[in-house]
Protein backbone atom coordinates (compact mmCIF):
# COMPACT_ATOMS: atom_id res chain seq x y z
CA UNK A 1 0.00 0.00 0.00
CA UNK A 2 1.09 3.57 -0.66
CA UNK A 3 2.67 5.28 2.37
CA UNK A 4 0.44 8.11 3.61
CA UNK A 5 1.26 11.15 5.72
CA UNK A 6 -1.52 13.46 6.91
CA UNK A 7 -0.30 16.87 8.02
CA UNK A 8 -1.82 19.49 10.23
CA UNK A 9 -4.26 17.38 12.23
CA UNK A 10 -6.37 19.86 14.23
CA UNK A 11 -9.00 17.66 15.86
CA UNK A 12 -9.66 14.10 16.98
CA UNK A 13 -12.27 13.54 14.27
CA UNK A 14 -9.51 13.60 11.63
CA UNK A 15 -7.17 11.60 13.85
CA UNK A 16 -9.68 8.78 14.33
CA UNK A 17 -10.67 8.71 10.64
CA UNK A 18 -7.12 8.62 9.31
CA UNK A 19 -5.98 6.07 11.90
CA UNK A 20 -8.90 3.82 10.91
CA UNK A 21 -7.88 4.22 7.25
CA UNK A 22 -4.40 2.90 8.12
CA UNK A 23 -2.25 5.95 7.37
CA UNK A 24 1.40 5.67 8.29
CA UNK A 25 2.01 9.17 9.70
CA UNK A 26 0.07 12.11 11.14
CA UNK A 27 1.47 15.47 12.15
CA UNK A 28 0.39 18.23 14.47
CA UNK A 29 1.77 21.75 14.63
CA UNK A 30 3.19 22.34 18.10
CA UNK A 31 3.78 25.81 19.50
CA UNK A 32 4.33 27.57 22.80
CA UNK A 33 0.52 27.52 23.21
CA UNK A 34 -0.21 24.73 25.75
CA UNK A 35 -3.36 23.70 23.84
CA UNK A 36 -1.19 22.38 21.01
CA UNK A 37 0.46 19.96 23.44
CA UNK A 38 -2.95 19.05 24.92
CA UNK A 39 -4.14 18.06 21.43
CA UNK A 40 -0.89 16.12 20.89
CA UNK A 41 -1.34 14.07 24.07
CA UNK A 42 -5.05 13.49 23.36
CA UNK A 43 -4.16 12.26 19.88
CA UNK A 44 -1.41 10.03 21.26
CA UNK A 45 -3.93 8.38 23.60
CA UNK A 46 -6.64 8.00 20.93
CA UNK A 47 -4.74 6.45 18.04
CA UNK A 48 -2.36 3.51 17.75
CA UNK A 49 -0.13 2.19 15.01
CA UNK A 50 0.48 5.61 13.47
CA UNK A 51 3.75 7.52 13.56
CA UNK A 52 3.28 10.98 15.03
CA UNK A 53 5.36 13.83 13.67
CA UNK A 54 5.66 17.29 15.19
CA UNK A 55 5.67 20.39 13.02
CA UNK A 56 7.55 23.06 14.92
CA UNK A 57 9.70 26.12 14.44
CA UNK A 58 13.09 24.51 15.07
CA UNK A 59 14.66 27.94 15.50
CA UNK A 60 12.83 28.08 18.83
CA UNK A 61 15.25 25.93 20.84
CA UNK A 62 13.01 25.90 23.94
CA UNK A 63 10.09 24.59 21.87
CA UNK A 64 12.32 22.01 20.20
CA UNK A 65 13.53 20.74 23.60
CA UNK A 66 10.00 20.68 25.02
CA UNK A 67 8.78 18.79 21.95
CA UNK A 68 11.45 16.11 22.21
CA UNK A 69 11.11 15.71 25.99
CA UNK A 70 7.36 16.15 26.47
CA UNK A 71 5.75 15.07 23.19
CA UNK A 72 8.27 12.33 22.34
CA UNK A 73 7.43 12.41 18.62
CA UNK A 74 8.32 9.66 16.17
CA UNK A 75 9.27 12.30 13.62
CA UNK A 76 9.74 16.01 13.01
CA UNK A 77 8.78 18.00 9.92
CA UNK A 78 11.21 20.75 8.98
CA UNK A 79 10.16 23.55 6.66
CA UNK A 80 13.58 23.88 5.05
CA UNK A 81 16.51 21.67 4.21
CA UNK A 82 18.72 22.86 7.08
CA UNK A 83 20.30 19.92 8.86
CA UNK A 84 19.96 20.17 12.65
CA UNK A 85 21.12 17.80 15.33
CA UNK A 86 18.15 15.65 16.40
CA UNK A 87 17.93 12.30 18.18
CA UNK A 88 18.77 9.46 15.79
CA UNK A 89 15.48 7.63 16.45
CA UNK A 90 13.43 10.49 14.95
CA UNK A 91 12.32 10.32 11.34
CA UNK A 92 13.01 13.69 9.76
CA UNK A 93 10.76 15.02 7.01
CA UNK A 94 12.00 17.96 4.93
CA UNK A 95 9.40 20.09 3.17
CA UNK A 96 10.77 21.37 -0.15
CA UNK A 97 9.12 23.46 -2.82
CA UNK A 98 11.08 22.36 -5.86
CA UNK A 99 12.73 19.11 -6.94
CA UNK A 100 16.13 20.89 -7.00
CA UNK A 101 16.21 20.84 -3.20
CA UNK A 102 16.33 17.05 -2.89
CA UNK A 103 19.67 16.97 -1.05
CA UNK A 104 17.71 16.32 2.14
CA UNK A 105 16.45 12.99 0.78
CA UNK A 106 19.61 11.20 1.83
CA UNK A 107 19.16 12.38 5.42
CA UNK A 108 15.44 11.73 5.86
CA UNK A 109 12.23 11.87 3.92
CA UNK A 110 11.13 14.66 1.60
CA UNK A 111 7.69 16.23 1.38
CA UNK A 112 7.58 17.67 -2.12
CA UNK A 113 4.90 20.20 -2.99
CA UNK A 114 3.34 19.15 -6.30
CA UNK A 115 1.26 21.01 -8.83
CA UNK A 116 -0.09 19.98 -12.20
CA UNK A 117 2.84 21.67 -13.93
CA UNK A 118 5.36 19.41 -12.14
CA UNK A 119 7.09 16.84 -14.28
CA UNK A 120 6.29 13.27 -13.30
CA UNK A 121 9.66 12.26 -14.79
CA UNK A 122 11.43 14.32 -12.11
CA UNK A 123 9.31 12.70 -9.41
CA UNK A 124 10.15 9.21 -10.62
CA UNK A 125 13.86 9.91 -9.98
CA UNK A 126 13.26 10.13 -6.21
CA UNK A 127 13.65 6.94 -4.17
CA UNK A 128 9.99 5.92 -3.64
CA UNK A 129 10.53 5.17 0.05
CA UNK A 130 11.91 8.67 0.72
CA UNK A 131 9.28 10.97 -0.80
CA UNK A 132 5.79 12.14 0.08
CA UNK A 133 4.01 14.16 -2.59
CA UNK A 134 1.77 16.93 -1.24
CA UNK A 135 -0.89 18.66 -3.35
CA UNK A 136 -4.42 19.97 -3.24
CA UNK A 137 -5.56 16.46 -4.06
CA UNK A 138 -8.69 15.42 -5.89
CA UNK A 139 -9.48 11.86 -6.96
CA UNK A 140 -8.78 12.83 -10.58
CA UNK A 141 -5.36 14.36 -9.84
CA UNK A 142 -4.35 11.47 -7.61
CA UNK A 143 -5.43 8.91 -10.22
CA UNK A 144 -3.46 10.80 -12.89
CA UNK A 145 -0.26 10.82 -10.81
CA UNK A 146 -0.61 7.13 -9.91
CA UNK A 147 -1.37 6.11 -13.51
CA UNK A 148 1.90 7.75 -14.65
CA UNK A 149 3.89 5.36 -12.45
CA UNK A 150 4.40 7.33 -9.23
CA UNK A 151 4.95 4.90 -6.33
CA UNK A 152 6.15 7.16 -3.52
CA UNK A 153 4.15 8.38 -0.55
CA UNK A 154 1.18 10.72 -0.61
CA UNK A 155 0.70 13.63 1.78
CA UNK A 156 -2.77 14.92 2.65
CA UNK A 157 -3.64 17.93 4.80
CA UNK A 158 -6.11 17.65 7.68
CA UNK A 159 -9.26 19.71 7.40
CA UNK A 160 -11.82 21.50 9.50
CA UNK A 161 -14.82 19.88 11.08
CA UNK A 162 -18.28 20.79 9.78
CA UNK A 163 -19.27 20.85 13.44
CA UNK A 164 -17.70 19.28 16.51
CA UNK A 165 -17.14 15.59 15.76
CA UNK A 166 -18.55 15.78 12.22
CA UNK A 167 -16.74 16.00 8.90
CA UNK A 168 -17.67 14.77 5.42
CA UNK A 169 -15.05 12.26 4.25
CA UNK A 170 -16.69 11.28 0.94
CA UNK A 171 -13.96 12.74 -1.29
CA UNK A 172 -11.25 11.37 1.01
CA UNK A 173 -12.83 7.90 0.94
CA UNK A 174 -12.58 7.97 -2.86
CA UNK A 175 -8.89 8.91 -2.74
CA UNK A 176 -8.11 6.32 -0.08
CA UNK A 177 -9.74 3.66 -2.30
CA UNK A 178 -7.45 4.72 -5.17
CA UNK A 179 -4.41 4.30 -2.93
CA UNK A 180 -5.54 0.88 -1.69
CA UNK A 181 -5.71 -0.68 -5.16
Amino acid sequence: MTPILVRNIKHLTDARYFAAMGVDWMSIALSQDPTSFMLWHALRSWVEGVGLAAEIDVKDEMLLAKTIIDAKPNGIILKDTAIIDLPAELTIFYEVNTPGEEAAVNEGKTILLYNVMSSIDVLLKFPADKIFLQAKWSAELLDDVLSKGYTGGICFIGGDEDMTGVRDYGAMDEMMALLAR
